[in-house]
């Protein structure tokens, strides 16, 4: 018996640690920001590590030291995104093809990263691409004359150009039934010199939604006590018999942080916490590990000293609908 569809939206972003997650039967973990990437030279340690997740945001800080003065280069790379993503999602002006052009020399910051040292905001540089079964097709759009960004509300780009043209997009499979099958990804970078002494680098943005399978209550086999989703999230029997009572409606969103790839630390992180916040007190929430604390109605905390971060944490929000309905999550 159906007790209760339930849409799960991924929300994926970057950095830290816990067991592999679950991928069954479809249910991955979505888009994925690979995370400030950097590797520390000799002399320079990461201090401090604070780590806030959320549904709407993600907010990392850093404590860096340095012995003397030197450069570190860091890099972010953006999860990759449907091209046909509207304006008001990749955050260009409505209409604006021009800007679908330049996307590889002005990326478009559809996760409004931002960065800032020492309370200063920097300028980031970096440059987009879009790929195709992992393969860089930017140089072939936009020879092609086609954008890799375009708002699905208008006219395909490419109905403008030579039906010969249009066939060999589609030969290339870039195109199918009119719509495209390209990705759009955005990575940026900056170089920043580290004084002698602490150094504070404050890194924001807001996590990209993708849908995970729709599930209902008596097709969810991950949530056992041995499913993939427990062992992945952490889920207690105090949330499992909350979702399987059937009391209450559900969406399943997931918020994933990936550690950044091997050899981008140098030590571990002397002081390290992580916060997560549900938000709304009726809402339930996992993730590891199950030894933070409740610190107010819908925050969770963590701590640890001299912490290397992992692979990979995440958050697993069961929205209450019913709440939500009737206003109570506001």
């Amino acid at each position: 018996m159906m007790r209760g569809m339930l849409s799960a939206i991924c929300f994926a972003v970057a950095l830290a640690a816990t067991p592999a997650l679950a991928q069954d039967e479809g249910r991955g973990i979505g888009y994925v920001a690979t995370g400030p990437i950097f590797d520390l030279p000799s002399g320079m340690s990461v201090e401090r590590l604070e780590m806030y997740v959320s549904i709407r945001s993600v907010r990392l800080a850093y404590v860096f030291k340095s012995a003397k003065r030197q450069s570190v280069h860091f890099s972010f790379a953006l999860p990759e995104m449907p091209v046909d993503a509207g304006p008001d999602i990749v955050g260009t002006e409505a209409g604006d093809e021009a800007a679908g052009f330049t996307a590889d020399i002005e990326p478009v910051n559809y996760l409004s990263l931002s960065v800032q040292v020492n309370g200063r905001k920097l300028a980031l540089g970096g440059h987009g691409r879009a790929l195709y079964e992992g393969k860089d097709v930017t140089r072939r759009l936009l020879d092609a004359g086609v954008p890799l960004l375009y708002d699905p509300a208008g006219d395909a780009p490419w109905l403008k150009l030579p039906p010969e043209v249009q066939a060999t997009l589609k030969a290339d499979g870039l195109l199918s039934l009119d719509a495209a099958n390209w990705t759009y990804q955005a990575d940026f970078a900056w170089d920043q010199t580290f004084e002698p002494g602490e150094t504070r680098v404050e890194v924001s943005y807001a996590p990209l939604a993708d849908y995970w399978s729709d599930i209902n209550l008596d097709d969810f086999p991950e949530i056992a006590t041995d499913g993939s989703a427990t062992q992945a999230y952490c889920i207690d029997d105090a949330v499992r018999r909350a979702f399987l009572s059937g009391e209450h409606y559900y969406e399943l969103y997931t918020v994933t942080h990936l550690a950044a790839p091997a050899g981008g630390w140098r030590g571990p992180v002397g002081h390290y916490r992580l916060i997560v916040d549900k938000l709304h007190p009726a809402d339930l929430v996992a993730f590891c590990p199950l030894a933070a604390r409740k610190t107010s109605p819908t925050r969770f905390e963590w701590t640890a000293t001299d912490y290397t971060p992992g692979d990979a944490v995440g958050m697993l929000l069961f929205w209450d609908l019913g709440a939500a309905s009737s206003g109570e999550q506001e």
